[in-house]
């Protein structure tokens, strides 16, 4: 393989993001800056009982609370989400999205939608399936590793280590 594949992966993850950012900031949406948690409250139903905690949203996201809270913060000053009170707890908080967030939410799928038709131009529906199988072949097997949330898998077997190269002598 490729020393290169993991740069390779990182520059089209970078490249992915700022086109989506692009896409957003064209739509007028540039004050999103967690469109992917903003998508997740989107998920839950409209029912602030069943609105999902900072601590279940860090957990659904694989993410650190204290990223998750940074994001909230700045999403409910910009009216996309709202906090309330736990009827059965009132040290927790129930975040939900707003219908502001709800109607972002609907415009910025329109431009992922876009970026990745981009994204996948000329690729049949197999070759798509199969890069899709493939990244989340590579999510679990980072997963394992700590690259994200303990997803309670056991550990991976150690790669071997390559060849250090040596130079050759002047």
């Amino acid at each position: 393989m490729d020393d290169r594949s993991g740069l390779l992966l990182h520059q089209l993850m970078r490249a992915h993001h700022n086109a989506c950012t692009a896409a957003l900031n064209a739509l007028g949406l540039r004050d999103i800056g967690s469109p992917r948690l903003l998508w997740e409250l989107s998920t839950y139903p409209d029912d602030p009982a069943r609105a999902p905690t900072q601590k279940e949203l860090a957990d659904r996201l694989h993410s650190a609370p204290p990223t998750v809270a940074a994001s909230l913060k700045v999403l409910e000053r910009q009216g996309y989400v709202a906090r309330r009170t736990d009827e059965k707890d009132s040290r927790r908080n129930r975040i939900s999205i707003t219908q502001k967030g709800r109607d972002a939410i609907a415009q910025g799928m329109d431009a992922f939608r876009q970026v990745d038709a981009h994204l996948f131009y000329g690729f049949s529906p197999e070759e798509r399936e199969q890069v899709q199988a493939f990244h989340r072949r590579m999510l679990d097997n980072l997963y394992q590793i700590g690259g994200g949330k303990d997803m309670g898998y056991p550990p991976p077997p150690t790669p071997p280590i390559p060849h250090e190269r040596k130079c050759d002598p002047c």
